[in-house]
């Protein structure tokens, strides 16, 4: 089992951002301003909440860092390539990350990777899509599915 001690400074930057990236992915795919808030805050709670209840040591440290104040660092994301060129980014961060916990501490690597899923998954349940004040709203749009679904293909997990 790894912890934050097992990884260089850089190392553990993109790892312990790596999950508040996983639920970019899904805030970018279906853009709506209140939405995006709902998303925002539910990347944060399912960090610190998961952190909090895992049995992984990993998955702790990381709720750990998200508890005293760990700044996310997230990548540039290009202004001229919409959302589809967003999301490939933020997909292969995502798989940097999972990459480095493989060559770290391959036995985690897949609980790792679960996690990430798992954070864009509750973000994506997070907030209401559609509709017209909250009628005919879906809990997880289209596009969040396709991202969702394009996050585990690249990740090499089945979707929830």
């Amino acid at each position: 089992m790894s912890t934050q001690e097992d990884y260089t400074a850089e190392e553990w930057e993109l790892v312990a951002s790596g999950p508040a990236i996983a639920g970019m992915t899904i805030v970018v795919a279906d853009p709506a301003f209140f939405g995006a808030m709902k998303e925002s805050a539910a990347i944060a709670r399912a960090i610190l909440e998961t952190g909090q209840k895992s049995k992984v040591e990993l998955i702790r440290a990381i709720g750990a860092a998200s508890s005293s104040g760990h700044k996310v660092k997230t990548p540039d994301l290009p202004k001229d390539q919409g959302a589809d060129g967003a999301m490939k980014i933020l997909i292969a961060e995502c798989q940097r990350a999972v990459k480095v916990v493989q060559e770290k501490s391959p036995e985690e690597s897949e609980n790792y990777a679960r996690y990430l899923l798992a954070i864009a998954q509750v973000t994506a349940e997070s907030s209401k899509e559609g509709g017209f004040l909250g009628i005919g709203a879906t809990r997880v749009s289209e596009q969040e599915t396709a991202a969702l679904d394009r996050l585990a293909e690249a990740l090499d997990l089945d979707p929830e």
